[in-house]
């Protein structure tokens, strides 16, 4: 299915419709069947999973140190690291990794509801104490 870029936006996810295989259903979205769905939701936890181990390995790249104190190692870090404000080569690739978490955390939750499945009540507490730990889409009182 080809999307033009004037739609890729926030909303570049539609809804997805589960078929027993009798039928199309009428609108935008994709169809797939239910075993494929099932297939595509375990694939999309797992990346999902591997998105927010990275998350957390790659904040140690943020706490580099200069080897030494002098021009050249210090312009070498304000290149890697972006000067705290994370537009160095290691912020953008942070960046990158929350972008990609989030894009799976989007597609898990689509198929979960086109599944009818809800989520545990304990995994949802745990991944928004994880934001809040990572200062990204912070809610509630502390955020």
């Amino acid at each position: 299915m080809d999307q033009p870029a004037a739609n890729a936006g926030k909303n570049w996810l539609p809804d997805f419709t589960i078929t027993d295989g009798t039928g199309t259903p009428p609108g935008p979205g994709f169809t797939m069947s239910r075993d494929d769905a099932r297939s595509m939701l375990k694939l999309a936890r797992q990346a999902r999973e591997q998105f927010s181990d990275m998350r957390a390995a790659s904040l140690s790249l943020l706490r580099l140190v200069a080897p030494a104190d002098d021009v050249a190692s210090n312009a070498y870090q304000a290149k890697l690291l972006g000067n705290e404000s994370a537009s160095g080569a290691f912020g953008a690739g942070i960046a990158n990794v929350h972008r990609l978490h989030a894009y799976a955390n989007e597609l898990v939750l689509k198929l979960e509801e086109a599944l009818g499945i809800t989520a545990n009540s304990e995994e949802t507490a745990a991944e928004s104490v994880q934001n809040a730990a990572s200062g990204k889409d912070a809610t509630g009182f502390a955020g």
